[in-house]
C-alpha cells in the first residue's frame, strides 16, 4: 500500500468532490477510500476545513495562475482563462473556492504580480487592489457557472414557469447559449478596467 501522505489524501478529496460533490467529502469517507482508519488522517489534515483548504491549494497548484511579470490585461485574461479551465476540469471541487478564503503563497504570488501590473498602469495601491478583487470576483462567479454546467445543472431561468405575455424578453432568449455571457463578462471587465486606468491619467 502506498504511504499515507497529505498529497495522497488531497488527491482523493478532489476526486471525491468531483465525483460526488464537495458536501460528500468527509474525513471518514476519505479514510474508507484509502483503506485506513480515520485517525490516521489527523497527522496530515486535522479537520474538515483543513481538507477544504487543501482542495483549494491543490486546485491552485493545477491552475498555473500567472506568476511572472506581465501587463494588467494579459494577467486578467490569463487569470480568468485559468479559472474557467479549472472549473471545467473540477466541477465538484471548484465549489471549495466559495467555502473557504483563498489564501497562501500560491494565490498571493499571482495577486502580487497583478498588483504590480495595475500599479504600473497607473492605479493607486487601493485601486489596484480593487481591480484585482474585481477580476477574482468574475473568475469565481463564471467558474461557478462553468462547474454547474459541467455537472449538468440548470443554468437558465425555467421559461415554462414564466408566462410569455408577462416576460416577453425572457422568452426571446430561449435557445440562447448561456456560455456567451461568460466571454461577455470578460470583455466588459477588461473594458471597465481600461476606462478606470484611463481616468487615472495614465
Amino acid at each position: 500500500m502506498a504511504a499515507l501522505t497529505r498529497e495522497r489524501i488531497l488527491t482523493c478529496a478532489v476526486a471525491m468532490a468531483d465525483r460526488d460533490g464537495l458536501d460528500a467529502v468527509t474525513l471518514r469517507r476519505i479514510a474508507g477510500e484509502l483503506g485506513v482508519h480515520v485517525t490516521s488522517l489527523y497527522n496530515h489534515v486535522e479537520t474538515r476545513d483543513a481538507i477544504t483548504d487543501g482542495i483549494v491549494e491543490a486546485l491552485l497548484d493545477e491552475a498555473h495562475l500567472p506568476v511572472t511579470p506581465l501587463g494588467w490585461e494579459e494577467w486578467t485574461r490569463s487569470f480568468l482563462s485559468a479559472m474557467d479551465t479549472l472549473a471545467g476540469q473540477h466541477p465538484g471541487a471548484f465549489a471549495a473556492f466559495s467555502h473557504r478564503p483563498v489564501q497562501g503563497p500560491r494565490a498571493a504570488a499571482s495577486f502580487e504580480v497583478a498588483l504590480g501590473a495595475f500599479g504600473e498602469a497607473g492605479l493607486s495601491p487601493q485601486d489596484a487592489y480593487g481591480a484585482v478583487k474585481s477580476v477574482a470576483f468574475v473568475g469565481l462567479m463564471v467558474g461557478t457557472e462553468r462547474s454547474m454546467a459541467a455537472r449538468g445543472q440548470q443554468l437558465e431561468t425555467a421559461m415554462d414557469e414564466l408566462p410569455a405575455e408577462s416576460f416577453p424578453r425572457f422568452h426571446a432568449l430561449e435557445g440562447h447559449d448561456p456560455t456567451s455571457a461568460w466571454s461577455f463578462s470578460t470583455e466588459t471587465l477588461v473594458a471597465g478596467l481600461r476606462a478606470q486606468i484611463a481616468a487615472s491619467g495614465h
